[in-house]
């Protein structure tokens, strides 16, 4: 079946399929039709939609359209938590792991619960706080301090 023959409804199904399997490729291809379609409409285009082209994008090595697309849906639907995990995975791809991280907080600020979002901040590996706050992190003590707490309590060792 040809592009031209699917409805708004199965474009945007199948292009959201295709992101669920990882076929970026033929996921860009459906999106990119819904969204051609309704930009030449003039109709409005859900954030979702927008964050999940984004992605395909950044995996078709169009990183800085796809990250472009993934903050329009974040200034349009800022509690969306689906578009700051399509961000920071965009953002992963080109390599800024801070920004990913920074980002994934961000959406758990905005939905604490999210598990894709947690999941995400538990791959990427966030540090804990230094054990004495007062001093930098890299000081001897902060460092022998975290390693015995480590061997003590394990990796969620943290002191309030």
């Amino acid at each position: 079946m040809e592009l031209g023959e699917y409805s708004d409804e199965d474009l945007l199904e199948a292009g959201g399929e295709s992101v669920k399997m990882e076929q970026w490729g033929r996921a860009k291809t459906f999106l990119t039709e819904y969204f051609d379609r309704r930009i030449a409409r003039g109709d409005m285009i859900s954030p979702t939609a927008l964050a999940s082209l984004g992605l395909s994008l950044g995996h078709s090595q169009e990183l800085r359209r796809g990250l472009e697309l993934c903050k329009r849906a974040q200034i349009s639907e800022p509690r969306n938590p689906y578009v700051y995990w399509a961000m920071a995975k965009v953002q992963l791809l080109g390599r800024t792991r801070k920004e990913a991280i920074d980002t994934v907080e961000r959406g758990l600020r905005a939905a604490p619960d999210n598990f894709i979002l947690l999941r995400l901040r538990k791959q990427l590996g966030v540090r804990q706080p230094p054990p004495l706050p007062f001093l930098h992190r890299n000081n001897g003590l902060n460092i022998k301090l975290g390693r015995l707490m480590h061997r003590l309590k394990g990796t969620a060792a943290a002191v309030a």
